[in-house]
């Protein structure tokens, strides 16, 4: 019995968690997608620390949340992606128990890199060139200005959202939990 419990109660987490990324991303979408962006969503990527549960909330949500992206079919599959391997890597940081804050390095890490690769080379696809030579003028120009440019301002993005309310969410959580 305490087995069913104990899945019922991380079903409704995760569930939980899924629909907040989802409302957080698709009402504040002006400042959710773009080159410049604050998701404030990705707070939650940073739950998994304690609550494994959390890797399939976010993920969830992220897909159910790109599918409103201007970026299409390419952010519903990198951008969750990324998303994944971010909560997957957070979780690992809380297994080892290395320090919480830590927790949220691997959310700015992989959407400042990735996130901004994509961004940068759908932004090459108007200028004319075919997709084959949109990507290639990507790699080309992976450490061009355009580029460092996105890193800088999702990073920056992420750094907000994961340190300044990811974190405090994730002491609050646990504190609570422990009652």
């Amino acid at each position: 019995m305490k087995f069913q419990k104990t899945t019922l109660i991380s079903l409704i987490r995760s569930s939980i968690i899924a629909g907040l990324y989802f409302a957080l991303t698709v009402f504040l979408a002006p400042i959710s997608f773009g080159a410049i962006q604050i998701r404030i969503s990705e707070a939650l990527v940073v739950l998994p620390y304690s609550f494994p549960e959390a890797i399939f909330g976010v993920t969830l949500g992220c897909f159910l949340s790109n599918l409103f992206s201007p970026f299409g079919p390419i952010d519903w599959v990198f951008g969750t992606f990324l998303t994944l391997i971010s909560a997957l890597f957070t979780y690992l940081i809380g297994k080892k128990k290395l320090k919480k804050y830590l927790a949220p390095l691997p959310p700015i890490i992989f959407n400042a890199l990735g996130v901004s690769f994509y961004v940068v080379t759908l932004a090459t696809l108007n200028t004319k060139l075919g997709l084959i030579d949109a990507f290639k003028y990507s790699f080309e120009h992976f450490a061009r200005k355009p580029y460092l440019f996105g890193v800088l301002t999702i990073g920056i993005g992420e750094a907000i959202s994961t340190y300044l309310l990811g974190l405090p969410l994730l002491y609050a959580l646990e504190r609570r939990l422990k009652e």
